[in-house]
Order: structure tokens, then sequence, then C-alpha cells
């Protein structure tokens, strides 16, 4: 075990995992970057700060700031919810936070449990903290599979059909915990065979280890995810409201590639781009790299270089800025204020003791009984009265 309490198997996993990261990304941008500047002069960005371009910089920013307010705005909603103290400023970091180690850890997977350990360490009760991280989840798939659904029967135009085949599936798979929660709450015994029947099937095929540990633990996440969410979507208006709030949360990330397009002066269509989008989204749901990183950036060029536009590569650049990046630089700023709060707090305790201290010494020293003294004045005094 090392000092922190980690032991070396699992740092060297994490560090490993960064480094993949790390190179999954400059491997990606590479490519692009070849595919864009091939046989032309070396490119720079084409981009003039017109009023035009920095108006689409603004709703793109517009975009961010909305997501991330609406997501903010799920947090209140399920504290007042479960009557637990509301604090729009612990919900903003909650939201942001849990984005932010969603960008860093594979699949997305470190985001909820350190959710639940920000709003228990602000306060909140371990199952209050657990339903709001485990519902505001489950909305924002659900708010995705809404939105998905309506693209996918709506708009079947797609530059490349693999794309859209390859999103057909991954929204199947990224459906599959929400369905099964669903059905969970009509049919527990079944739902449970039936999983238990996956997973033994799994393990005789040697895609899973262990079968009867995991099965155990995916009957435990249904347990807990359905008895979460039974405690706030008792409130059926509540409900409504995160599942819009999700779809708002969607809508603007998925709006963001149509500004930045139309940034660098290209001519486009809001819903062909929009819903391009969403294909893209839906075909790199259940990519394992953290924030989806490559296949994200991969699909984006692949999908919008087809339609023969100039500029893709610095738009898929400041694209992942605003929709990944910008989340782990929101995350670094909460935590650095975090800590220079907690730093001045502490400074500013300190000094209140030391004063504290030196007050009570002052008034020790007024209410104690005066000392005789000894001095020349005394000692005078005693003479004349004796002579």
């Amino acid at each position: 075990m090392t000092e922190n309490g980690q032991k070396p198997e699992k740092k060297r996993s994490k560090r490993l995992w960064m480094i993949l990261f790390i190179l999954i990304n400059i491997a990606v941008v590479a490519w692009a970057a070849v595919n864009e500047f091939a046989g032309k002069p070396p490119g720079s960005i084409n981009l003039r700060f017109t009023k035009e371009a920095v108006f689409f910089l603004a709703c793109t920013a517009g975009c961010l700031a909305v997501l991330l307010c609406a997501e903010s705005v799920k947090y209140v909603l399920m504290m007042r919810s479960l009557k637990e103290k509301v604090s729009f400023r612990i919900a903003f970091e909650t939201a942001v936070l849990g984005k932010y180690y969603d960008c860093i850890t594979p699949s997305g997977a470190g985001g909820q449990p350190f959710q639940i350990w920000w709003l228990h360490k602000h306060g909140y009760s371990d199952g209050g903290a657990s339903a709001m991280t485990i519902t505001g989840y489950v909305t924002a798939q659900a708010g995705f599979i809404i939105l998905a659904i309506a693209i996918f029967i709506g708009w079947r135009s797609v530059e490349l059909e693999a794309i859209r085949y390859t999103a057909y599936a991954g929204l199947v798979l990224f459906s599959l915990i929400p369905f099964l929660l669903v059905l969970f709450s009509f049919m527990p015994k079944t739902i449970e065979k039936l999983v238990a029947a996956v997973i033994r099937l799994c393990g005789r095929l040697k895609i899973v280890k262990n079968p009867e540990e995991t099965t155990a633990r995916v009957l435990d996440m249904l347990n807990s995810y359905h008895a979460s969410l039974t405690v706030i979507t008792k409130d059926k208006l509540t409900s409504f409201c995160l599942i819009l709030l999700s779809l708002i949360y969607r809508v603007a990330l998925c709006s963001m590639p149509y500004f930045v397009l139309r940034m660098f002066g290209v001519s486009v269509q809001f819903l062909p781009i929009f819903a391009s989008t969403i294909y893209i989204y839906a075909s790199i749901a259940l990519v394992p790299t953290p924030g989806n990183a490559g296949a994200a950036e991969g699909a984006f060029y692949l999908v919008f270089s087809a339609m023969k536009s100039d500029g893709v590569f610095w738009a898929m650049l400041i694209w992942r800025l605003f929709s990944h990046y910008s989340f782990i630089i929101a995350g670094a700023l909460v935590y650095a204020f975090n800590a220079i709060e907690a730093k001045r707090k502490k400074k500013k305790g300190i000094q209140n003791s030391e004063t504290g201290i030196q007050n009570e010494k002052h008034e020790a020293g007024e209410n104690s009984p005066a000392v005789p003294g000894n001095t020349s004045d005394s000692v005078k005094s005693e003479e004349q009265r004796a002579d």
C-alpha cells in the first residue's frame, strides 16, 4: 500500500489510462490535421473576428452557460423535493464537478460517486445525496434517449451511413439501464431472473469473470437505482421538470457545432447539423475512453468534412474545447476557488483564535487584585510616618 492508501497496481492502472487518453487525443487530432491539410500549403485558422463571428462565438458560449444552468437547476429542484438544504452554489458545484470527473475517468464512471461524496460532504443525508445523483443521471439519459428517438424517426439523412447504423446500436446499449429500471419497477422478480441468466451466459462465453459476483453487483445497482428514483419520482411535476431540463441540456450541447461552423463562415442549416450531432453522440455513447476521447473528434471530423465545408478541423478543435475541455477547466476552477476559500477561512479562524486569547489575557489582567508595590515612594512615605 502507498501513503495515500492506494494499491500500486491501481495507481499504475490510472496512470496508464491517463497516458492512453493523451495519446488518443494526439493521434486523432494529428490524423484530422493530415487529412485537412494534405496537399495544401500550411493552413491558418480561417476565422475573422467580424461581428457575425463574435455573435456565433457568444452563442456557443451561451450554450455552455445554458446547459450548466439546466444541470444546476435540476439539483435545486431535487433538493426542494427531498426537503434538504437548498443551495444553488452547491447544486452548481455538484453539476460541474460531476461533468469534470465524467470527462477524465474511463467510461465517465467517476462522476456519480464523486457527486454523492460532494453532497454528503456539504451536509446532505446519505439517502438524499444518492437519490439526487442517481435521479440526475437517469433523467439525463432519458432526455438524450427521447431526443435521439425523435431525431432518428424524423431525420434519417446523415452524411455517412456507417455513423447512422452505429448510432442505432449505440442508442440501444445506452438505453439498457433506463429500460431495465422501468421493467424492474413492474416485474422485479422476472428482471432479476433475466439478468442472472444473461450474465451466466456471458460467463460461459468467457465474456464475464465471476458471474455470481457480477450478478449480485448488477442486482444491487438496480435495487439502489430503483429505490433512489422512487424517492423523487413520486413528485410528478418535479419528474417532468427534470426530464425537460435534461432535454434543454442536450439541445444546448448538440447546438454547439452549428454555431461553431457558422463562426467560421460555413453556410449550413441548423437542423442537418443538429441531427448529425445527435447521431455522433449516439454512435460514441459507449466508447470507454474518458470523455469519448478520440471517437468524438474522429466522428465529428468524418461527418462534417463529408459536407465539403472548409475549416472543419479548426471547428472540431473549438467545438471540443466548449463541449469537453470547458468542463475540465470549470471543475479545476471550482476546486481552486474552494481551496482558496478554505485557506482563507482557516487563516481567519487562526486570527480570531489569537484575538480571543489576547482578549482573555487582557480581561484577566484588569480583574486581578492590585499587588502592593515596593517602590521608592512607598518606602519614603513609611519613613516619614515613622519620624
